[in-house]
């Protein structure tokens, strides 16, 4: 539902916004009948609302006529546009299907954003991750990995306040609370001043590498002193700390366990090579399916 609203240039809050109240009254209603809410029974019930109150108002004082024509026809534009058809195509949006293993392995499923603008870009992000928290909810609590959560390159999808890109929220979420369920998170940029460290202080470990500005090293440091707390250090363990960082040579980090009393270490590792060849395009994947069919 937010991720529609969005494409249509709608508020797609939950609590906030009227449409996505209504809309998700609606679907639910359909849902609990045993029928479809497709985009097209949907726009139906706009035009034609099947209830008369939402919460202690007339539906036409919650969401006008008007309104809801108008969110009708924008809707009929996204399901019409050829452009939409692709987001109809490919595996259903569903997380905990992806991590069942069938014939004893866990299937690899591709999501390709690489054709989508900027804005496109945190907007499906956003419903994937907002998907992999619902999932990770769903599962009891458990001490041991089960899952890994690695989002590489995480400039502009975590950004400092004010900015609340679609990503913000579920990324915050699952670094507090996904631990508890056996999921681990792995966040990796390399434009730490783009970060709300407020949002990484969540972080357990952390693996500094080579910084090029004073500013970036500033807030690094900022940042592992709020993950670590008041117990870890003081001002001649920050300076240390600055120090180190500061005369890194590349390819050497500085790993920093929350949970380890021994401080920081160095690490190098002796494997710098990836054997990932980088993006894919859309035709490169299609062939790269039919190899394995």
């Amino acid at each position: 539902m937010s991720l529609v609203l969005r494409l249509v240039g709608r508020e797609a809050d939950p609590a906030r916004s009227r449409e996505h109240v209504l809309l998700s009254i609606l679907a639910e209603r359909r849902l609990l009948a045993g029928t479809t809410a497709d985009l097209g029974s949907l726009l139906h019930d706009l035009a034609e609302p099947p209830i008369d109150m939402v919460g202690a108002l007339t539906i036409d004082h919650f969401l006008p006529k008007s309104e809801r024509r108008s969110l009708a026809a924008a809707r009929n534009s996204l399901l019409a546009s050829p452009t939409f058809a692709s987001w109809r195509e490919g595996a259903t949006l569903d997380v905990d299907a992806w991590m069942t293993p069938k014939d004893g392995k866990t299937p690899a499923v591709i999501v390709s954003v690489a054709h989508l603008d900027d804005e496109d870009h945190a907007i499906v992000l956003g419903v994937l991750l907002e998907e992999v928290l619902s999932w990770v909810r769903s599962l009891p609590g458990s001490q041991r990995l089960r899952a890994l959560v690695v989002f590489d390159e995480v400039y502009g999808y975590l950004p400092p306040h004010p900015a609340n890109p679609p990503t913000k929220r579920p990324i915050v979420a699952l670094m507090k609370q996904a631990r508890a369920y056996g999921v681990g998170v792995v966040i990796a940029t390399q434009n730490p001043m783009d970060l709300d460290y407020r949002a990484l202080s969540n972080a357990g470990l952390w693996c500094v590498g080579r910084l090029q500005t004073d500013a970036d090293r500033a807030r690094v440091v900022d940042g592992l002193t709020a993950s670590l707390g008041d117990g870890h250090g003081g001002r001649e363990a920050t300076r240390e700390l600055e120090a180190t960082i500061a005369k890194l040579a590349p390819r050497w980090f500085v790993v920093r366990d929350a949970h380890a009393q021994n401080g920081a270490a160095l690490l190098q590792p002796r494997w710098a090579m990836s054997m990932l060849r980088g993006p894919m395009t859309r035709s490169e994947v299609r062939r790269a399916r039919a190899a394995q069919a």
